[in-house]
């Protein structure tokens, strides 16, 4: 269709320069004592003035097209058509602005997916760092086992002398240093001699027990906290390798994002550089067309004007005799 519309437009400037070419040979003037090398000469030369006139005006008429688009449109369509050779440089000009903006706004879209993408995995590898580092033993206890070292502390500087007999010992008192004791053993895994030896005077003045049976009770209970703290550690270990697989998925998933994201970018810019050579095949094509089409119009117009000259001095008009 575009191939029929260009042909078209062709034979109708042919067309058009033919006619204009007869019509001012046919007109001019007859000057009497030349050659007829000489009429030749100056009918053809007014058949290259209508030529010229109309190159002009079609110029004039393009630039001013182009001008009223360029205020509709924008920048966009700024040197889509100009005067002769510059109308090609317009075009190319035009075509690079396009495609460089493409080029742009693809390296911004992929560095965007790259950036975001990176950020989006960070934030996860971080979150899952900050899983296994902020997991620990305390909190993968049960609840009531959380014991608060400053407490132990405090207790240790409040107990008495080795040795020395005390009756003050409450049940909430003694309750909160047992429970700060056993706390000790889930932090450390293990019962100190000067915590056992408090614990059985504790307990013997608490309970009246024989020191055997007391020490018995005091390792069933250091075995049970001992399960405890092994399940928690059990527990905790599986919690930071759950989040080290994470973390390692979360570096492959960005790997491959950024990956997928430059590959994009790569499909892009080649796609500009593509659209940018088709645009300058285009043009210089079309720059070639433009000269030829002008080049056969002169022609056309200087014959025309001789043929016109030709029936003015033989009383013609076309093919009509007067």
């Amino acid at each position: 269709m575009g191939t029929l519309i260009a042909l078209f437009a062709f034979l109708g400037m042919l067309l058009a320069y033919a006619l204009g070419g007869y019509v001012a040979g046919r007109m001019r003037t007859p000057a009497s004592g030349i050659s007829t090398d000489e009429t030749v000469a100056r009918d053809g030369t007014h058949g290259l003035t209508v030529w010229a006139v109309g190159t002009l005006l079609a110029t004039l008429l393009t630039v001013m097209v182009a001008t009223s688009g360029l205020r509709t449109v924008g920048n966009t369509a700024a040197s889509l058509a100009e005067a002769g050779g510059s109308a090609v440089g317009g075009a190319l000009q035009g075509t690079g602005q396009v495609v460089g903006g493409v080029v742009s706004g693809a390296g911004q879209v992929a560095g965007g997916a790259i950036s975001g993408a990176g950020q989006a995995i960070g934030g996860i590898a971080q979150g899952a760092g900050e899983a296994a580092g902020g997991d620990s033993m305390q909190n993968m206890l049960p609840g009531g086992f959380q014991a608060n070292p400053i407490d132990y502390l405090t207790d240790q500087l409040l107990r008495p002398q080795p040795g020395v007999t005390t009756t003050n010992f409450s049940n909430e008192a003694i309750r909160r240093e047992i429970g700060n004791i056993f706390g000790n053993v889930v932090r450390t895994g293990e019962l100190s001699d000067a915590d056992r030896a408090y614990l059985v005077q504790a307990l013997a003045a608490r309970t009246e027990l024989p020191e055997q049976e007391i020490n018995q009770r005091i390792d069933q209970a250091v075995e049970t906290v001992t399960t405890l703290r092994n399940e928690a550690q059990q527990r905790l270990d599986e919690a930071r390798a759950q989040a080290e697989e994470l973390a390692t998925q979360a570096r492959a998933e960005a790997e491959r994002l950024q990956t997928e994201a430059q590959t994009r970018l790569e499909e892009a810019k080649q796609a500009a550089i593509d659209a940018a050579e088709a645009a300058r095949k285009t043009a210089v094509w079309t720059a070639f067309l433009l000269a030829a089409s002008s080049i056969v119009a002169a022609a056309v117009a200087f014959v025309a004007a001789i043929k016109g000259g030709q029936d003015r001095d033989s009383g013609r008009f076309w093919l009509h005799r007067r």
